[in-house]
């Protein structure tokens, strides 16, 4: 059976459904495809109102302890947070950073009642200027999209980094229900400790040179990926090409 996510703001207590933002809901749909919501948390997270916020993506399948003590005490939140029905919706906010900075548009059609989104990834993308990296800013880690193929640029590396590129990485990151190995149809098949190690804490998409302090755990979650069967990558002379989708 499906195990399905949302992606979940703690601090500000606001949900994404993944099909919100045009992607599938499952951690291997929606973290693998690019252009949609895990661009939509990449940019988000670049901005100021969202930048050092606690972070989790919780499933169906979440347990309360998926998430720390000191988390669940200051967020009010655990990690059966998927069935909160008090917590509020980003869809629109989603939606609205992915098509001004011209990562996708979005169609729409009605079926049975309920309006489905779905993401049209822009052709072209201007880019930001701005290097960055996600960092977790409690543990003092870093993913560089360089690292998963990316670009290390702001607005290219959320249009194209799905398919175990840097969107993807974060998606394995943030992932609390999925820790201690698979739980449902489209998990990682993974019982690495990296997984969801980073779900609910404070996390940050920022500039290359604010986080130079930090460890980069790249390589790491890179081999984690490919131990899964989830990506492919050449290394070459420390450049890394992602081999596209598996």
């Amino acid at each position: 059976m499906g195990h399905y996510h949302r992606i979940i703001n703690l601090t500000q207590h606001l949900a994404l459904e993944p099909m919100d933002a045009g992607a599938l809901d499952k951690i291997l749909e929606f973290g693998q495809q690019p252009a949609s919501a895990m661009a939509a948390l990449w940019l988000l997270l670049g901005r100021e109102a969202w930048c050092g916020d606690r972070i989790a993506i919780l499933g169906y399948e979440g347990r309360r302890d998926d998430l720390a003590p000191e988390v669940i005490a200051e967020t009010g939140l655990d990690g059966t947070a998927y069935y909160d029905g008090s917590l509020g919706s980003s869809a629109q906010l989603a939606r609205d950073v992915l098509i001004e900075r011209g990562i996708c548009t979005f169609d729409t059609k009605t079926s049975r009642g309920v309006r489905l989104w779905y993401a049209q990834p822009c052709a072209e993308v201007t880019p930001a200027g701005v290097d960055a990296v996600a960092a977790n800013l409690d543990r003092g880690e870093v993913l560089d999209p360089a690292q998963f193929g990316d670009s290390r640029d702001l607005h290219v590396a959320a249009a194209h980094g799905g398919y175990g590129g840097v969107t993807t990485a974060l998606t394995v990151a943030l992932a609390a229900s999925n820790q201690g190995g698979s739980r449902g149809g489209g998990d990682l098949r993974s019982s690495h400790p990296f997984v969801g190690s980073w779900a609910g804490d404070r996390v940050g998409v920022v500039p290359v040179a604010t986080a130079g302090g930090f460890v980069d755990v790249s390589e790491r979650v890179r081999e984690l990926l490919v131990e899964a069967g989830a990506a492919s990558y050449e290394v070459s002379g420390g450049a890394v090409t992602r081999m596209g989708p598996l």
